[in-house]
């Protein structure tokens, strides 16, 4: 026995390599479809040549199926259940209809394929408290960003490129590649494959939306795959390349629009994919040099580049009032492949910077935009990143998540897809669009159609759950849509019924109300709202 030890601890060393699970796609109800059509089916990817089966009480099923080719794998007597084989070849959805009317067989259904929840090794991830806001984590189950090449688009004031977060993650081809488009957009933008900042804002909205991930360094991006292309629109001696961005670093109209014609130019090529453009910028409608509409060369930019298939996000100001210029492109008629992107607290809760308005409702949703961990000039990391223009790069990240998922779809059916998935905050739509993003419930929509079996439709969750706090900095809390009302409360409690902790928000830090962690278990919370009151329980493993 000690020398058998020692040869299994040898293969672990050594990397043995794992031995696959072979799979399959069947598909199974999802749901009630359109009026007049036929149901929804989802996709559900299956262990081949398996079937899970629950036998009849005093039954010889079992013993009768083997000689058929449906041999005994392993037994589960306690609970009546077995797992068997189906013979070499055998579709999964075929040895089910078969095994339906077996008699003896009381209930049969395919072994489904699991995964862990998907968490990067940057060693910085649990102080992004944001990624929890949004169930980033569980969304990186459907996909990373690495299925099919996409290309954030930052125009900014530049990205600096040689940030160790942020430089492997540039794309520097002969075809795509970062740009420089002065100021004024008199003359033609000028490539620069190792992309420099005019000052910080562009590499803070970078590191958000697309800082390399599961790389044991600094953070985690919301799309771990997406490449970045920098297109600076801001000059060095307006702005301040050793800190922040003062007033009077400006830019124009021309300028931007340059910078979304190259992105859009870049569309669809081998080295681009997929493109999705971050714009964190924009002026108050009626501001001194700012247009109270959005007309002109900009407009007709950014309306062909979403026709094009590119998804925009775009800040819609910090300044409390109306959605700025240029996030009012995208218009109030909705669908337009433009997304306005307000701000919401770390506690989820309205930022009240965040501006508002009609082309929100229409067409936006909010995001974190406040005290965001992100990558900052000179290398190093901030935890101050706050207003609107650190939301729109978690929409533009989701963005590029669900076309490396669905390379397909068009703007708007990406547009549809983050606004179908986010969570309502209790408010107007013209203060939070269609709400605060939710990756899981967005990736879902997109990769398998429909909501069709999301508990959260019905009750209220936690994610992840369970939930890690070593490994997940906050837990939030998603409310279905009966109880999705204003000023939510959350009431924590051990399953006896001790109280551990009230919240004023959707998030909880996994402490209780001395600020000490609390122990390994199962939690039931309450939640209250204007709309009414419903309970879960949440597991937390320290």
């Amino acid at each position: 026995m000690p020398n058998r030890l020692a040869a299994a601890a040898l293969l672990l060393l050594l990397g043995a390599p794992a031995r696959a699970l072979k799979t399959e796609m069947m598909f199974v109800p999802g749901g009630i479809g359109p009026a007049g059509g036929s149901a929804q089916v989802l996709p559900l990817e299956v262990v081949s040549e398996q079937a899970m089966v629950r036998i009849a009480s005093g039954s010889s099923a079992l013993a009768t199926l083997a000689p058929l080719g449906y041999p005994l794998l392993t037994e589960y007597p306690t609970i009546g259940w077995a797992l068997i084989a189906l013979p070499g070849g055998m579709r999964v959805v075929d040895g089910l209809a078969f095994l339906k009317i077996f008699p003896g067989i009381l209930e049969v259904v395919p072994n489904r394929v699991l995964v862990p929840i998907r968490q990067p090794n940057d060693p910085s991830v649990n102080t992004q408290i944001s990624l929890g806001q949004i169930d980033a984590q569980a969304g990186w189950d459907f996909e990373v960003g690495t299925s099919c090449r996409t290309t954030i688009v930052v125009v900014d004031t530049g990205v600096q490129g040689t940030h160790p977060d942020l430089q492997s993650k540039i794309v520097a081809t002969a075809v795509a590649q970062s740009q420089y488009c002065e100021s004024t957009g008199a003359a033609a933008c000028v490539a620069t494959p190792v992309p420099t900042p005019a000052c910080n804002h562009a590499t803070q909205v970078a590191g958000i939306a697309a800082a390399a991930s599961d790389n044991a360094l600094g953070i985690a991006g919301v799309s771990w795959g997406a490449q970045i292309l920098s297109a600076k629109v801001f000059d060095d001696a307006l702005c301040a390349p050793t800190g922040g961005c003062p007033v009077g670093c400006s830019t124009s109209d021309a300028a931007v629009t340059k910078a979304v014609l190259y992105a859009d130019s870049i569309q669809n090529t081998a080295e681009a994919g997929k493109v999705v453009i971050n714009m964190s910028l924009g002026c108050p409608p009626g501001s001194p040099g700012c247009l109270v509409a959005c007309d002109g060369a900009l407009q007709a930019a950014l309306t062909a580049a979403a026709a094009k298939g590119i998804p925009i996000a775009i800040a819609t100001g910090n300044d409390g009032g109306a959605v700025n210029n240029p996030a009012i492109c995208a218009g109030v008629g909705g669908g337009s492949g433009m997304i306005p992107v307000g701000a919401v607290t770390s506690q989820n809760t309205l930022a009240s910077f965040s501006s508002r308005g009609a082309a929100l409702a229409a067409n936006g949703v909010v995001a974190p935009g406040q005290s965001v961990f992100t990558t900052t000039i000179g290398g190093g990391y901030t935890g101050s990143a706050t207003g609107t223009s650190f939301s729109a790069p978690h929409v533009a990240g989701l963005a590029a998540l669900v076309l490396s998922a669905k390379p397909n779809f068009s703007a708007v059916q990406v547009q549809n897809a983050i606004r179908g998935g986010a969570e309502s905050l209790g408010l107007s739509s013209s203060l939070q669009g269609a709400g605060r993003i939710n990756v899981f419930k967005t990736m879902r929509i997109a990769v398998r159609g429909s909501l069709a079996g999301f508990d959260g439709e019905e009750k209220p969750i936690a994610f992840p759950n369970p939930f890690r706090t070593s490994q997940t900095g906050v837990a939030s809390f998603s409310l279905p849509p009966g109880l999705q009302g204003s000023s939510p409360t959350i009431k924590v409690y051990t399953l006896d019924g001790t109280f551990v902790r009230e919240l004023t928000g959707l998030i909880w830090d996994g402490k209780n109300a001395e600020g000490a962690l609390v122990a390994s278990g199962t939690y039931a919370f309450v939640v209250t709202t204007s709309a009414g009151t419903g309970s879960g329980r949440v597991s937390v493993l320290r």
